[in-house]
């Protein structure tokens, strides 16, 4: 019972340290070279686009925020719904019924291929429909290097650790 109690508190210890360098999502448009507006003056609403990473990479995730807010005021819009297509003219992938509070929210989405990709939105708010258009460019890239990502050998170190202390707390056991 004692190894047991030891490896889930050596686990414990190696999952806590590990999430602290999951990248959490953001909500609000951060000035960046690659922020995209496009505006409605008939229904005084402007939408702020923008991702991070500024410039994305393949199967990893990419956050597509927006922003909505009034066009004269600059003070965000109320709530909605929104749904976000992703195309590149060959796939296509949709986010639906995603909530847009206080006029800002973000999508997650792992680009598959290199090239241009098309953002569609279509905002639904009040007696409203907004659609707006965005372009997100994904540079072709080398397979990745797995030493050149420090997070790789962080998990890397962890799962060794925890093989470690398993295969020592087996060995004292016999």
């Amino acid at each position: 019972m004692q190894n047991f109690e030891c490896i889930m508190i050596a686990i414990f210890v190696i999952v806590a340290t590990l999430s602290g360098y999951i990248n959490s999502s953001y909500a609000h448009i951060v000035d960046s070279n690659n922020t995209q507006v496009w505006k409605n003056p008939q229904d005084n609403l402007k939408i702020e686009f923008g991702y991070l990473p500024e410039k994305p990479v393949i199967d990893t995730f990419t956050g597509l925020a927006f922003s909505i807010t009034n066009l004269q005021t600059g003070e965000h819009a109320g709530d909605g719904v929104a749904r976000v297509t992703v195309t590149n003219g060959q796939r296509l992938f949709k986010f639906e019924n995603v909530s847009v509070q206080n006029g800002d929210f973000t999508v997650d989405y792992l680009f598959p291929d290199d090239g241009t990709h098309q953002i569609l939105l279509r905002l639904d708010r009040n007696d409203t429909i907004n659609l707006a258009s965005f372009k997100v460019f994904v540079p072709h890239q080398s397979p990745p290097d797995l030493l050149s990502n420090n997070h790789n050998i962080i998990i890397g170190v962890g799962l060794i650790s925890v093989v470690g202390i398993i295969t020592i707390l087996i060995i004292r056991k016999k």
